[in-house]
């Protein structure tokens, strides 16, 4: 491809890293805010934080005179906003009065996971950085590649001040392991999102299938035939519409091509090459499908009421989406059955891919990275996680939490959790940080009239130098 064409993917990128905004979603609509400090109270009521049975074993490097943890204050920087925000505040406040060592814990809620690593990111280069942070685990390993990140193992296996194995065990494995690179232990999972398709099942029925589309084909033949329904109704308007509406984020995408047996993504820091043949089987099945309108475009960034109006057969849609969903469904008296179905798979049994936010610690001085160890630990306990999970839409990370809520959730949040055996994690390499952008901008490309699936490879082949040169860059400095 000429070089005209790789910096038209560089610019694209640099737009997409200016305007776009990260995972997580926020459920509550309301303005973020820059900073949430909880302030100290004259009253306190100090419990002592649980240990673990000691046992005879050398002291560890880390562990400082825990006189020197009194009064310590940390920095704790996390993406949320509304209920959840709330949520945290209330908790970091009762961690503030009752820990027996007076650790002091600010709260910073800039509103949204990239502001949390973009403004991480420059504190750090004054030394004002954040003590504990809640972000994806792709920006933990980006700190640890960056000397920035401390690993939780030696906590976390220590015999006084670690997590005993029935905490451990709770934690449900798929997201446990997530946060595991190079065989350290980066973060401590907090909570989990997934990606899906959502079916009107009830159009499906009226349109002669009785079941979820498990292969591309069978896709396009529902999409097709969803199509071809509007498009042969009273309703000029509605032409063109029918099928999925073509989403073009990186969770939605990655899901597309594992589709068509995408590679497992790496659990070491080694370069992720998208140059694979499930790349071009996807990216020239989606661009297939468009041609063919059997998926279309839509207006509203929103697809709720499409889908409600049965004017999309199939959307994608994430957890956060379920309780939005619902409500669409009541407000328009649509008595349409939806549900929850992975993406389509060319062979094996279909799989989600499921990622997140964990917590993680950045550096600073022994007290202070024991002190945030000691308050990363207690909000990892089920007494604060089942606080957190009964506001947060998102999948808890322990099987007891997920015991606690389920009967409290809808019928399509408990058929995702129904899935999650067959689940995979999304990639956690520091590469990923750039890597998901880079996939975005690729997949813009594939829909453009003026580009041929010939020209797939060539496009396939720039995003794996694009993101090997942009890996190699600090956060901190401009992607030129």
């Amino acid at each position: 491809m000429k070089k005209s064409r790789t910096t038209s993917i560089l610019l694209t990128l640099i737009i997409v890293l200016i305007l776009s905004a990260c995972q997580p979603k926020n459920p509550d609509a309301v303005e973020p805010t820059a900073s949430v400090t909880i302030r100290k109270t004259a009253t306190r009521t100090p419990t002592k934080i649980p240990i673990s049975t000691p046992t005879n074993t050398p002291t560890p490097t880390w562990l400082v005179p825990l006189n020197e943890l009194e009064e310590i204050e940390l920095r704790f920087t996390h993406p949320w906003t509304g209920e959840i925000a709330s949520t945290i505040d209330k908790l970091v406040d009762q961690f503030n009065q009752t820990n027996e060592y007076s650790i002091f814990v600010k709260v910073s809620a800039p509103g949204s996971a990239q502001q949390v690593f973009q403004q991480s990111e420059a504190a750090l280069r004054d030394n004002l950085g954040p003590n504990v942070v809640v972000v994806p685990t792709e920006e933990l390993a980006y700190w640890h590649k960056m000397g920035n990140l401390i690993t939780m193992d030696g906590y976390l296996n220590d015999s006084q001040y670690g997590l005993n194995n029935e905490l451990i065990d709770d934690f449900i494995p798929l997201f446990w392991e997530q946060d595991i690179l190079n065989g350290q232990r980066l973060g401590i999972p907090i909570s989990r999102n997934a990606n899906f398709l959502v079916q009107n099942i009830s159009w499906s029925k009226d349109l002669g299938f009785d079941f979820a589309a498990i292969t591309p084909q069978l896709f396009r033949n529902q999409t097709c035939s969803a199509r071809d329904e509007l498009l042969n109704d009273s309703d000029w308007i509605n032409n063109g519409m029918g099928g999925w509406i073509v989403t073009q984020d990186e969770f939605t995408i990655l899901n597309w091509l594992n589709t068509f047996q995408l590679v497992e993504f790496p659990t070491t820091e080694t370069p992720y090459s998208f140059d694979q043949p499930a790349t071009l089987d996807g990216f020239t099945f989606l661009r297939e499908i468009f041609d063919e309108d059997c998926t279309w475009n839509a207006r509203n960034p929103t697809h709720y009421e499409y889908f409600a109006n049965r004017q999309a057969l199939y959307i994608s849609a994430d957890v956060y989406d379920l309780e939005p969903l619902q409500k669409t469904f009541a407000l328009l008296g649509s008595e349409d059955q939806w549900q929850i179905t992975p993406y389509p798979h060319k062979q094996a049994k279909p799989e989600l891919i499921t990622h997140g936010e964990s917590l993680g610690m950045l550096k600073s001085d022994p007290a202070q990275e024991l002190a945030s160890w000691l308050f990363i630990r207690w909000l990892s306990m089920p007494e604060q996680q089942i606080q957190l999970a009964k506001v947060n839409p998102g999948l808890p990370v322990s099987q007891s939490i997920l015991d606690q809520i389920s009967a409290d959730r809808s019928e399509q949040w408990n058929q995702v959790i129904a899935l999650l055996d067959d689940a995979r994690p999304a990639p956690r390499t520091a590469e990923w940080r750039v890597a998901r952008f880079i996939l975005q901008d690729a997949a813009y490309q594939v829909y453009l009239a003026h580009i041929m699936p010939v020209q797939y490879p060539q496009i396939i082949g720039e995003m794996d130098s694009t993101i090997l040169d942009l890996s190699q860059q600090p956060a901190s400095l401009p992607w030129e």
